[in-house]
C-alpha cells in the first residue's frame, strides 16, 4: 500500500469515467489490495488501479519508476487477451492519464481504453469530469 491516505476523490472521478465503458464493480481499498475497480465489457475485463500523481506530465518510464509499487501489485494479475490492466494516475486537480500495463511496460491510452497515438502527441492531461 502506498504512504498517505487512499485516493478517494481520485477514485469517485475515476468511477465516473469507467461507467462510460462498461459496468463497474467497485472494491474497497485495504492493505495488499490489487485493483480499485473492474469494468466488465462484453468483449473484455479491464482492472483498474488508480494513483495519485503530482506529476504528470513525464514518459512512461517516468511513469513507470513514479508508480513503481502499484505496477507490482497489477503484474500479480496474468496476464491474458481479454484482460486489460490499467493504471489511472489523477493530479491532484483531477487531471487524468491513463495506462495499461503491458509485457513492455506502459503504454498510454485514452479514456475509452483505445492507445494513443504516439506520432504528434505529447504526454497530457484528460479532465476528469466528463
Amino acid at each position: 500500500m502506498t504512504r498517505g491516505r487512499s485516493p478517494r476523490r481520485a477514485i469517485n472521478l475515476a468511477l465516473t469515467i469507467a461507467s462510460a465503458r462498461g459496468f463497474v464493480t467497485a472494491f474497497k481499498r485495504e492493505r495488499g489490495s490489487v485493483c480499485d475497480f473492474i469494468i466488465h465489457t462484453p468483449t473484455s475485463t479491464v482492472i483498474v488501479l488508480v494513483m495519485r500523481s503530482r506529476r504528470l506530465h513525464c514518459t512512461n518510464k517516468e511513469m513507470e519508476l513514479q508508480a513503481a509499487e502499484p505496477l507490482a501489485r497489477l503484474r500479480h494479475i496474468p496476464d491474458s487477451p481479454y484482460r486489460s490492466r490499467e493504471l489511472w494516475a489523477c493530479s491532484p486537480y483531477g487531471g487524468f492519464r491513463f495506462f495499461r500495463l503491458e509485457k513492455s511496460g506502459l503504454a498510454e491510452t485514452g479514456r475509452d481504453g483505445d492507445p494513443v497515438s504516439v506520432t504528434g502527441s505529447t504526454p497530457g492531461t484528460q479532465r476528469g469530469k466528463g
